[in-house]
């Protein structure tokens, strides 16, 4: 009986390979075959022309991104916010284009993009073309960005809802659930405030991630406030008491447009007629109608965008490598055409050995580096950008928590409970640290303690260095702590306040550029290094299947991260 199970077993394993190794060949097919459509598809587009009395359209129902993915199953790529940015500044050049249309009844944009996009809005309003916003219900997220337009247009009917709150966030605490399954999560911090992983190893937020958390969103609800006001024209003590009374919850349009919340009332079908609004112009068809003009003197653009990650092979275009980074700035550098050099920076942080090197590569550059933070720029994130010359940031950028934090997990008690014995045999002190399911020991939490401190004093150093800041100041700015683009400014984190388009603009000026060309410097990955990604993958998947438990459970401690807990919307 024993031998017909352990046989059965066999079959099963052989099968389970067999099926993973051909799913996996069959998806690659497939998204080489999508490539090869969407390249011929793009090729075959017909040549749009601009008619008179054109609105541009603009729709973020589906977000936009940063750089772009070119990842293999990217059948219609996103929206670039560098190409929003330039579409609206273009737009506002064009005698045929007379103002921008946007239907903001889905807005997947962060503040940071509301902010950027808001800023070329306010451009764009300057040339005296209008900005017109229509939507069927309005929030808090998407008022953020209605409010730039020069109408905001609504449904006359008591159904469309216009919900305006305060804030309300909720933080899950695991601690309680990873107690009862037998697993732990050895969290340690460098940094009072630095509170990435206390909700695995604490039952209830600590006092000192509440008091930095509460400041930063109280402080985002203050700025929405002043905003609305100035904007809408509506006093701000009352804007303010409205709100926390929850007087603007569940209204409808009528009593919008009584109190100054919008301007119109008008069905979409009818909007066009009444607003004049002949033709419209979608913004992805209105891009291939812009000619880029070859100019000599060059600002390059580089993007730093998502996790800070070792190994290129496992992270995505929407990760940060040190062989990218490396090659992407050294292309840069060596481009006689360009003169000066903006980095973008959207990271919450991540390998405190990579960001090092990342440093350590932008301080060598022969030419000026200026960073524009985006939504955040913390952590790694911030450890990279005070490499560069000046640092600007919008009001709603997330940046410092200059601290470390390792992550340990351990699950010596799920083992207890399944009633596995494992017995080790070891030679030399900390030799199983690395272990899954043995528990740490003082002297080892102490290691990661001693290693992690020395992490931090390191990372103090190029903050120090990089933005002139003794050391026994920077502590008080340190320790964890975040802070919003403008209080970056006054502790002296950040130079400026502004989005992608004021620092491409400030640096031209500081070169005393005239007449130049911003150029985008993007190393995609080869079509066989993707593969490669999905055959790591693979591997990686049939040595677990094929591997004893014990083996597959087996961890490798990484080196302290530099992460943030949560995003801001």
């Amino acid at each position: 009986m024993k031998m017909i199970l352990k046989y059965i077993g066999k079959i099963i394993l052989f099968f389970s390979k067999q099926i993973l190794q051909a799913t996996l060949v069959v998806i690659i097919f497939l998204a080489i075959i999508a490539g090869i459509l969407t390249a011929t598809l793009t090729e075959y587009k017909k040549e749009v022309v601009i008619e008179k009395n054109t609105y541009l359209e603009l729709d973020f129902s589906k977000g936009i991104v940063e750089k772009d993915g070119g990842e293999l199953f990217e059948l219609e790529k996103p929206l670039r916010l560098y190409q929003v940015l330039e579409g609206i500044k273009e737009a506002s050049k064009e005698p045929n284009i007379d103002g921008i249309y946007i239907d903001i009844d889905h807005v997947e944009l962060s503040a940071n993009n509301i902010e950027e996009i808001g800023e070329a809005l306010d451009k764009f309003k300057k040339s005296g073309k209008k900005v017109y916003a229509f939507t069927r219900n309005i929030d808090n997220q998407n008022y953020r960005l209605g409010i730039y337009a020069t109408k905001i247009v609504m449904p006359p009917t008591q159904s469309a809802m216009i919900d305006l709150s305060g804030y309300y966030r909720e933080f899950n605490y695991f601690k309680g659930l990873a107690d009862y399954i037998g697993i732990k999560f050895n969290v340690i911090h460098i940094g009072d405030y630095k509170a990435y992983g206390e909700q695995y190893s604490k039952g209830k937020m600590s006092k000192e991630f509440k008091k930095d958390i509460k400041r930063i969103y109280d402080r985002i609800y203050n700025d929405r406030i002043e905003e609305i006001s100035k904007r809408r024209n509506i006093e701000k003590i009352a804007m303010n008491r409205a709100i926390l009374d929850g007087e603007l919850v569940m209204k409808n349009p009528i009593y919008g447009k009584k109190i100054g919340l919008i301007d119109g009332l008008s069905y979409q079908s009818e909007f066009d007629k009444k607003y004049e609004v002949r033709n419209k112009i979608a913004l992805k068809d209105y891009l291939t109608t812009i000619k880029n003009t070859e100019k000599k003197e060059k600002i390059a653009l580089i993007y730093a965008s998502g996790d800070i990650v070792y190994d290129r092979a496992f992270g995505n275009e929407n990760s940060i490598d040190i062989e990218s980074m490396k090659n992407e700035l050294k292309k840069a550098d060596e481009d006689k055409e360009v003169k000066g050099i903006v980095l973008r920076v959207n990271s919450p942080g991540g390998s405190a050995l990579v960001s090092e090197i990342i440093h350590h590569e932008i301080s060598k550059l022969t030419k000026p580096i200026y960073v524009s933070m985006g939504g955040v720029a913390a952590s790694g994130g911030y450890y990279i950008s005070t490499g560069a010359k000046k640092i600007f940031a919008t009001r709603s950028t997330i940046t410092g928590s200059i601290g470390v934090v390792s992550i340990i997990p351990e699950i010596s008690g799920l083992v207890k409970k399944t009633m596995v014995n494992i017995e080790r045999i070891e030679k030399g002190r900390y030799s199983g640290m690395n272990s899954l399911t043995a528990k740490m020991t003082p002297g080892e939490v102490k290691k990661v303690r001693i290693s992690s401190l020395g992490v931090y004093n390191e990372f103090k150093n190029r903050v120090s260095l990089g933005r002139k800041i003794p050391l026994d100041k920077l502590e008080k700015i340190a320790g964890g702590r975040i802070w919003l683009g403008e209080e970056g400014v006054e502790n002296g984190l950040v130079d400026e306040i502004g989005g992608l388009q004021t620092t491409i603009k400030t640096l031209a000026t500081d070169l005393k550029l005239g007449d130049y060309q911003v150029v985008e410097i993007t190393e995609k990955k080869r079509m066989y290094e993707m593969i490669l990604k999905y055959k790591n993958i693979y591997s990686k998947v049939k040595n677990f299947i094929g591997t004893p438990m014990i083996e597959a459970t087996r961890f490798e401690v990484k080196k302290p991260l530099l992460l943030m807990p949560y995003e801001f919307n």
